[in-house]
């Protein structure tokens, strides 16, 4: 190797190592200090105290996840997390974003790992879930200022000298506050969806702020200045901020800003105000006083509250009402930090408690609950009229409020507001998600000891597994139909005994002849046979895979030995293949004849049809493996190199049902005969994101065709890919299961993904013409085998770290196979 070639190559490797991983986390701890569970904890993160562990932390497409796992050493092992909706929001209004908030379900004293995800905008997006809008904040000329609301209650602010604070009831749980904005709607009128229930006259409303001056309580009326902001209105929880600037109260002038928070489930919301020059301004809050009612006692440690239930719901009509339902009851509530509450007292239109701010602050939680709520509530399964018979839409029935339901939630929210979840941040600094753990300690091991260490596993399974396929004749053996086949086994080295060949079942044949052929071993070649002949004979009965399972065993079989019985068994697999192939797609139909679909995955199968070109002279099959190589590449290869795993097609006869594997589903069909429909994963993340054993399929698949066609076309296709790839590879060099991932919802490696990405990899080597671009791809193949043999592969000789479908995690056949296939190729290299 030349100097330069030498130079090129140590760049190339320091920027394959350093290069900037796309996704970061940053792990939270989130603990509940109390003896009572609590669903739907409120969770607040600034900004500012992530970014001064990550200056490069992007709030804005953060994702937000959590598991079981309390510690740190737990999380670590954590295959599959659970998304949190949560939001960013912009407090101050300068266009950065300040605070991260979500909500988390947690167990008495339980404590939570919490992991907060960011990179690059466009991935983040790509992988971030749609969350529902569950709270909402506007303002509305139609009820007179700004209105706030979660799925279960709504509430308004009058803006004007009375900025008071009244209450919507929801007899069906969602949003409506457009509803109620709109124009021809009448929102104190009964209805499905709710209406204005509360009578609220001259008081402060429920939760509003004032002050007592001469014994009577005096609303936010005398301003210089009245500003409304919506400070965010997401799916977590909506802010709602009023500014009044200049107040003249008690002989004084104070500004005072007044926050609404109202979070997604939540029949209250937390109002928060900071205010200048109020010593000895005695500041209320409360809610309006109805003789009529009853007044509830509460016990809640370090919280005072005023509360109330019973008939005050106003009765509903064309315009506001006064005369209360007497069958109807409404519980409301304010409830304040012991340090924040003064006395409790009255007025004539107010049940009053003294607010005591400290350091100009001060905050307290207003609730209302109404015994209506949910008797007209509405499942709909389908929302299409002629879609409404039988199940389409459901009433059930609910457990409505009660006082003693209301005292209950009173006393939950007392709890929160005494004892907040605990949040620590765990991170020093933000890092890509890990590795196992059990690959974080390599034991450094040559080519020759790896091979040593899988004979010895092989030996192991070859005695385990011997006696069961020998139990089932040649000839009885079928997909999910027979012993003695094996496709996954668990991280602890045992294989799982499978039912039939599957799809994999040549791989542990391949495998036995890989062995036979660096060791002249003649036991091997006797496994490998006995093995082979459980699969020979069966194309019929195969779908696209009788590439797989033909070649890995008859084919390797017929190099290893020239026998003819497996050169015919070859040719035979060949024809079967051909029996898929559709002329008008150009494609071989993965699952059956005239079937719809195509995977990544047959271009592996056309392996088949490469040797069979090369045995026989016979064009036929180069120029089948040709057209579907290139409609693959057109179909099923994005153009920065990702693949999708999966394409569906009209095969000619305008079909609307489509099948997957053994999944068929309706599909609105409008392409014409022969042209795509749609492309999905069966494995992967989604149909947009990069499935890495796919990713790997495309490299070694689309090298493979290159050498058998030398179409220019081909090999740009294989560079492709393998550069995508390559790009996307974490620091060990094996891939997550999906490249898109990154660990943040399956934290599965591939160790199987990699094993096949290095033999793409060690082909482009072969097929280069470029001797810098050869020597990269030999390289790169290198890392990854080392990596999978110094940190993947036991002291037994077990691959770990296999993932067939997530969140399975294990060992996989074919994994070994091509790991043992990289190590041959080096050895003889």
């Amino acid at each position: 190797m030349n100097a330069s070639v030498i130079i090129t190559l140590a760049a190339l490797t320091a920027a394959l190592a350093t290069a900037a991983p796309r996704t970061k986390v940053i792990k939270l701890s989130v603990t509940n200090p109390s003896a009572a569970a609590r669903p739907a904890e409120d969770i607040v993160v600034s900004v500012a105290t992530l970014k001064r562990i990550a200056p490069d932390f992007s709030a804005g497409s953060v994702i937000v996840t959590t598991s079981s796992a309390a510690t740190l050493d737990q999380d670590a092992r954590t295959i599959e997390t659970t998304e949190l909706p949560s939001q960013a929001d912009d407090m101050d209004g300068d266009g950065k974003y300040d605070e991260i908030a979500f909500q988390i379900d947690l167990a008495p004293h339980q404590t939570r790992i919490v992991t907060i995800a960011y990179g690059e905008m466009a991935g983040m997006l790509r992988l971030r879930s749609h969350y529902p809008k569950r709270t909402g904040a506007r303002f509305a000329t139609r009820y007179e200022g700004p209105g706030w609301e979660s799925e279960e209650t709504a509430w308004r602010i009058y803006f004007d000298k009375r900025n008071a604070i009244d209450l919507y009831g929801k007899r069906r749980p969602g949003l409506y506050l457009e509803l109620f904005a709109s124009p021809e709607y009448v929102y104190h009128m009964e209805g499905p969806f709710g209406r204005d229930i509360y009578g609220i006259g001259k008081a402060l409303g429920v939760g509003g702020i004032g002050a007592l001056v001469d014994g009577k309580a005096e609303p936010v009326a005398d301003v210089a200045d009245r500003k409304w902001r919506v400070v965010s209105a997401g799916p977590v929880r909506s802010i709602l901020e009023f500014e009044y600037k200049q107040w003249k109260i008690a002989g004084r002038t104070v500004d005072l800003t007044s926050r609404i928070i109202q979070w997604a489930g939540e029949h209250g919301f937390d109002h928060r105000i900071t205010i200048t020059n109020s010593d000895g301004l005695k500041l209320v809050t409360g809610l309006p006083y109805k003789s009529t009612v009853e007044d509830l006692k509460t016990s809640i440690a370090q919280i005072h509250a005023v509360a109330t239930w019973g008939p005050q719901v106003v009765l509903g009509g064309n315009k506001a009402q006064t005369v209360d339902v007497p069958d109807e009851n409404l519980g409301v509530a304010v409830l304040l930090p012991q340090d924040q509450a003064g006395d409790i007292s009255k007025d004539d239109a107010n049940r009053l408690i003294f607010v005591r701010p400290h350091d100009g602050s001060a905050h307290w939680y207003s609730a209302a609950m109404w015994d209506q709520e949910g008797t007209e509530s509405l499942i709909v399964n389908a929302s299409a009229p002629d879609e409404r018979e039988q199940d389409g839409t459901i009433r059930p029935n609910v457990l409505r409020p009660t006082r003693e339901r209301f005292l209950a939630y009173l006393s939950d929210i007392g709890g929160r507001m005494a004892q907040p979840a605990k949040v620590e941040i765990l991170s020093r600094s933000a890092k890509p998600q890990s590795a196992p753990p059990d690959t974080l300690t390599p034991v450094k091991r040559t080519y020759t000891e790896a091979i040593a260490l899988m004979r010895q596993a092989a030996g192991r399974t070859a005695a385990q597994f011997e006696p069961l396929v020998r139990q089932s004749a040649p000839g009885t053996v079928e997909k999910t139909v027979g012993q003695g086949f094996f496709t996954d086994g668990s991280n602890n080295g045992d294989w799982k005994p499978g039912r039939g060949y599957f799809w994999t079942g040549a791989f542990w044949a391949g495998e036995l002849w890989q062995l036979f052929g660096v060791t002249h071993d003649s036991k091997y070649k006797d496994w490998a046979e006995l093995w082979t002949s459980r699969i020979m004979g069966m194309q019929a009965k195969q779908n696209h895979d009788t590439g797989f399972l033909n070649f890995y065993s008859s084919v390797l079989g017929y190099q290893a030995t020239k026998d003819a019985k497996y050169h015919a068994e070859g040719l035979r697999a060949a024809a079967r293949l051909k029996d898929l192939y559709n002329p008008l797609t150009n494609l071989v139909s993965s699952w059956g004849v005239n079937g719809d679909d195509t995977i990544i995955d047959t271009m592996m199968n056309l392996q088949i049809w490469w040797w069979a070109a090369h045995e026989t002279g016979d064009a036929q099959w180069l120029d089948l493996g040709h057209k579907h190589a290139l409609k693959s590449a057109q179909w099923l290869v994005r153009n920065d190199g990702s693949v999708a795993q999966s394409v569906h097609y009209n095969p000619g006869d305008n079909r609307q049902t489509f099948t997957s594997s053994n999944i068929v589903f309706d599909f609105p069909n409008h392409a014409a005969p022969g042209e795509m429909v749609f492309t999905h994963t069966h494995q992967g993340l989604s149909a947009d994101s990069a499935w890495s054993r796919g990713q790997a399929w495309a490299v070694y698949g689309f090298a493979e065709a290159y050498r058998a066609t030398r179409d220019p076309a081909l090999l740009a296709t294989a560079e492709k890919t393998a550069a995508f790839a390559l790009d996307r590879l974490p620091e060990d060099g094996v891939p997550w299961y999906d490249f898109s991932d990154e660990g943040v919802f399956f934290r599965n490696r591939d160790s199987s993904a990699a094993a096949i990405l290095a033999g793409g990899l060690f082909r482009l080597s072969e097929l280069e013409n470029d001797s810098t671009r050869a020597s990269s791809y030999r390289h790169d193949g290198e890392r990854i085998v080392q990596s999978l043999i110094d940190r993947y592969l036991t002291s037994s000789g077990a691959l770990l770290h296999g993932c067939g479908t997530r969140p399975a995690d294990g060992m996989l056949v074919y994994g070994d196979y091509y790991l043992m296939e990289s190590l041959v190729w080096l050895s003889q290299h």
